[in-house]
């Protein structure tokens, strides 16, 4: 088996974890069986150091729950310590079968927020219009901030003609 430096010296490799908050107490609440941020964080911290290139996903962007600049710039303050290379994130989308299960936990743990939820999520999964054009510019602030690539894959690669041998 190679190591990560051997993989890492013969290829563009890019690992993107996501990690929704550096709050502990809402993560647990969130994600119940997922590692915990500082785990995240300390496979990131590997990753950097076996010179693969990783990134971080903060999703899903919950909005008035982890959505501030202050929780964005925590978790890519911590990221860029843990030597992460590029950061993205993408507002909560809502369809039928999350939206049986993230409802009733709202509910649960921000009651106050449900009928805002309920009213901005009337419409469909996904939220457009201002307050997705809001978090996508404050996302941009927090990669200049913090001085983050953006997501490797928002990028197109040209193709190489060589491996088009593969399909024949």
């Amino acid at each position: 088996m190679r190591c990560p430096k051997q993989i890492a010296a013969r290829n563009h490799l890019h690992i993107t974890l996501t990690i929704t908050t550096t709050d502990e107490a809402l993560a647990r609440s969130l994600e119940p069986r997922a590692p915990r941020p500082e785990l995240r964080f300390a496979a990131l911290r590997q990753l950097a150091e076996a010179a693969l290139s990783p990134g971080i996903s903060i999703a899903p962007l919950l909005p008035m729950i982890n959505d501030s600049q202050a929780s964005m710039e925590a978790v890519a303050q911590a990221a860029k310590a843990a030597g992460v290379t590029s950061i993205s994130g993408g507002l909560l989308f809502l369809k039928p079968t999350t939206r049986m299960v993230f409802l009733p936990w709202l509910e649960a743990n921000f009651p106050h927020l449900l009928p805002r939820y309920l009213e901005r999520y009337a419409s469909g999964a996904f939220l457009r219009g201002d307050y997705s054009d809001f978090i996508r510019k404050r996302m941009e602030g927090v990669r200049k901030r913090f001085d983050f690539q953006e997501d490797p894959r928002m990028h197109r690669h040209a193709l190489d003609e060589s491996q088009l041998k593969l399909f024949s």
